[in-house]
């Protein structure tokens, strides 16, 4: 007897003894699905039907799913295919509704899409009984139209909480905390892990009230970095009294940031990261003259530390311990402020406009209305490009020209 094998990609038809035909030429055929690295398993014919059957209506779930992700929900094939292996629906009621529901509340094509990627599965929930009470309660307390499809395609981790249990106790103990309504919204863009307030987040505030830490950093702490305070009590505690004891005075601003480096940062990866500031000429103690002026500097990625520590040093002409002195240049955007900030500095160093020697640091750290007045304004005449070149809109290599790879020591 024959039988059909199947080793994933290829089908072998394959003779499947049977002592009810033996010794008949005109044996029927009974097809197997047969994997060649395993033992030949017979399955009657009725059987691959029904598999087949399965999987034809299984591909025609997954093409609907994904033609109504690219035309509904503006995805790319390629991610509306990924997603279809998450949610899958035949019909397009269910996704229609939840839809409907988002755009009457302010939701945009570009939030809508933003919002399915992250969380396909809202498509198939019941709209009616878990989406639209929780847009309704927030558009009752003022958040509403773009600043609430903000908030919910930044943070659909929301809309998997619940609203009694989860929600409005969150969103009490905000107002509470912040008052006004453009920090809760940008706490809660970033508050994934703000739940249960009463086991973690409230006892975590009440420890860093009775050290001394000022209401304000609390509530910079909440609208950056939420996630610290739902730390176990225990865990946090630890944290706490790390931070303590590398120097810090809970009634210092940097005090939270200190926080949040040791929070966030794995034992692993603080090593890791001293070595990476170690390799660009940092000694123990610039290392940890850099953490106290800019705790920070431990959250950012090893690729982030290396691209602005060779901008400064080898192409800047810093020396390493002038970075340290003033670490807070590391906080800046690379691409956005330091490279235009400093294209404009060296433009007007080789026109001779100014002099090379000042402070580099506060061309960085100074506002742009400052840096605008004092570098582009005024000398738009003589240079015009210089205001393209500080928005970024013109490289010096574009120009001819390069960063001085100077070793020397520059004023900071």
């Amino acid at each position: 007897m024959f039988g059909l094998s199947c080793d994933c990609n290829r089908l072998l038809l394959v003779r499947v003894p049977n002592a009810r035909y033996a010794g008949n030429s005109t044996t029927p055929l009974r097809f197997v699905l047969h994997n060649v690295n395993r033992p030949l398993v017979a399955k009657p014919f009725s059987s691959i039907v029904a598999v087949t059957c399965e999987n034809e209506k299984q591909n025609k779930e997954h093409s609907f799913t994904i033609t109504y992700l690219i035309k509904s929900c503006g995805l790319p094939p390629d991610v509306a295919a990924s997603l279809s292996k998450k949610v899958n629906f035949e019909t397009p009621e269910k996704p229609d509704l939840v839809l409907s529901i988002l755009r009457e509340h302010g939701f945009s094509d570009k939030h809508i899409s933003k919002l399915v990627k992250k969380c396909p599965d809202l498509l198939v929930r019941r709209a009616d009984k878990t989406l639209l009470p929780k847009l309704e309660f927030f558009a009752s307390v003022g958040i509403s139209g773009t600043a609430l499809a903000d908030v919910l395609s930044s943070n659909p981790a929301i809309l998997g909480r619940s609203l009694k249990k989860q929600i409005i106790p969150s969103y009490k103990f905000l107002k509470s905390l912040l008052s006004d309504d453009a920090k809760i919204v940008g706490a809660l863009k970033r508050a994934a892990y703000l739940h249960d307030v009463e086991k973690y987040i409230s006892p975590n505030i009440s420890a860093l009230r009775d050290i001394g830490v000022t209401k304000s950093c609390i509530s910079s702490l909440v609208i950056s970095n939420p996630g610290v305070l739902c730390e176990t009590s225990n865990k946090f505690d630890e944290s706490v009294k790390r931070v303590i004891h590398m120097g810090f005075s809970p009634s210092s601003g940097v005090f939270v940031h200190a926080l949040v480096a040791v929070s966030t940062t794995t034992d692993q990866t603080w090593k890791q990261k001293v070595a990476v500031y170690s390799s660009w000429g940092w000694s123990q103690n610039e290392f940890w003259l850099a953490f106290k002026k800019y705790p920070r500097c431990m959250t950012l990625s090893v690729e982030n530390i290396n691209a602005k520590m060779d901008f400064y040093i080898n192409q800047m002409g810093w020396q390493p311990s002038a970075v340290a002195r003033v670490a807070t240049v590391l906080a800046y955007s690379l691409k956005r402020r330091i490279i235009p900030r400093c294209s404009v500095i060296r433009v007007l160093q080789l026109k001779d406009l100014i002099k090379e020697n000042f402070s580099l640091s506060s061309v960085v750290i100074s506002s742009d209305e400052y840096f605008t007045d004092a570098f582009v304004t005024k000398y738009q005449e003589q240079v015009p490009q210089l205001l393209d070149i500080f928005r970024g809109k013109i490289e010096l290599s574009e120009l001819g020209i390069e960063f001085e790879q100077n070793s020397g020591e520059k004023q900071l």
